[in-house]
């Protein structure tokens, strides 16, 4: 016996599925994000920091939102000394909204700021 189906009531539960998905925040790589970033504003080296001979790199998940705004910012690792200052400057970035069928989206992404002592 042979069953037919409905094309629209397919499509429709496809794209149910799609929009329950997208009700998260969509996880994208840091390359791709990086791309988008729009406005970046670099960190101020702590002196502190500089003077103890302290470097390395802050990696922060952040959540970016439908504006394109940092939304959240959770601290992944990197030296104590250097993750206020690189906080101060990601939270001030702001990327081109990303966007899933059209509409924008709510981005969970890895970004690193990295800090060097130049010799």
């Amino acid at each position: 016996m042979k069953t037919s189906v409905n094309r629209s009531v397919v499509l429709g539960v496809v794209l149910g599925l799609a929009l329950a998905f997208a009700q998260g925040p969509q996880r994208v790589g840091g390359n791709v994000m990086q791309a988008n970033l729009v406005t970046k504003v670099a960190p101020v080296y702590p002196a502190e920091a500089k003077q103890n001979g302290i470097q390395g790199t802050v990696r922060f998940e952040v959540t970016i939102d439908k504006d394109g705004h940092v939304a959240q910012l959770n601290v992944v690792s990197g030296p104590a000394e250097l993750v206020l200052s690189a906080m101060d400057a990601v939270k001030q970035w702001v990327y081109k909204p990303t966007l899933l069928n059209g509409e924008p989206v709510t981005v969970l992404t890895t970004v690193d700021v990295n800090y060097t002592l130049t010799q």
